[in-house]
């Protein structure tokens, strides 16, 4: 796509995230580092602006900022970018009032850091500019058919006289309301499709999900990786030719996949992770240096990094983390002796020899 022809167009991501402590990924990551298809979840943002033209960007976080500056440094995916720490708060708007005024940009296209931007940029900024609106806000349409704002919106520096040099802002409850209040335009753009936003260990995984499922279509041989049907294999992964492969699968690089294991997507496997033999991993999230242990099963999971699975042991719905008990937050059976999961592990386990 061809870069945008004037300087003066400047990318900001929302990466600051306030923990409650109800997440569980909380404890492990900060959000905007958390893996998505086996990459950090603020690169999608930033991949999404310089994919769009844009080669500059404000990256705005609290506590996470200098680990994000340390996993991205000074440039990333060709652009140039900064960082804000924002220690207030001062909210989405006031973040983006504060990175913006130390630009001379005119026009500012904003991504939350914990989603995953799909609307066209170049389409956007140009209903944006013959709307001329103070802000754009990208809409998409949730699973009950309610329209509700995807993340995405674009500023018009002029927007920066409505929002307080000081104090916490937000956009949809404070600016928006005050834009219309002094008659200024407040502009819509409808998204063709709208990605999971990670707000608990729910919609992380559903966002895994939806990465995976298109991970075939993006992966290339530049990168490592290899298609076969909906599955995405790193060249330097060992798969048994005895394991099984079913749905969408990415197995990162030095993955080891033993011999009669499953794979259920949507699934993703992260570098350097061993799936003992006959272990089933399904729909499930796994991150760097983990071990699944022979004959194991692991159903709708978040394993972090170097998280382990002791063999023959049933998990499910859980988030497990290195050093973290077994068992301490898994989800076990409803009555003692009764395993409900079974007959989904009976289906799974690949046929003895004998049967073939």
């Amino acid at each position: 796509m061809a870069e945008n022809d004037t300087p003066r167009v400047h990318g900001i991501v929302l990466a600051g995230a306030y923990p409650d402590g109800h997440c569980a990924l909380d404890q492990l990551t900060p959000r905007p580092l958390l893996p998505v298809a086996q990459q950090p979840l603020i690169t999608y943002a930033l991949r999404w602006m310089r994919s769009g033209g844009l080669r500059r960007a404000t990256i705005c976080a609290n506590s996470a900022a200098r680990a994000i500056r340390t996993h991205l440094g000074p440039a990333a995916f060709d652009m140039r970018l900064e960082y804000r720490e924002d220690w207030s708060p001062r909210g989405p708007a006031g973040c983006v009032r504060d990175a913006g005024a130390q630009t001379d940009a005119d026009t500012f296209v904003v991504a939350d850091g914990t989603a995953v931007p799909v609307v066209d940029i170049q389409e956007l900024l140009e209903a944006h500019r013959a709307s001329e609106a103070a802000i754009t806000v990208v809409v998409g349409a949730d699973s009950a058919g309610r329209l509700r704002p995807t993340g995405v919106y674009v500023f018009d520096r002029w927007a920066f006289h409505f929002i307080p040099e000081e104090g916490f802002y937000d956009i949809k409850e404070k600016l928006i309301p005050r834009l219309y209040a002094a008659g200024e335009h407040v502009s819509t753009q409808m998204a063709r499709a709208v990605a999971p936003r990670v707000v608990n260990a729910d919609t992380y995984l559903a966002l895994n999900q939806w990465a995976i499922e298109r991970a075939a279509h993006q992966a290339g041989a530049s990168d490592g990786f290899q298609v076969a049907g909906e599955a995405v294999v790193h060249e330097s992964a060992v798969v048994d030719p005895s394991a099984r492969l079913l749905g969408p699968v990415l197995v990162g690089p030095r993955v080891s996949v033993q011999a009669g294991a499953t794979l259920v997507g949507p699934v993703s496997i992260g570098p350097g992770t061993s799936v003992g033999r006959e272990a089933v991993v399904s729909r499930s999230v796994v991150w760097s240096g983990c071990g699944v242990g022979e004959g194991a099963f692991v159903d709708r999971c978040m394993l972090a990094d170097g998280a382990t699975i002791e063999p023959r042991s049933s998990v499910f719905s859980a988030v497990r983390a290195a050093g973290r008990p077994e068992g301490s937050n898994a989800r076990g059976p409803g009555r003692p002796g009764k395993r409900p999961w079974n007959p989904i592990v009976a289906a799974l386990r690949p046929a003895a020899p004998h049967q073939l």
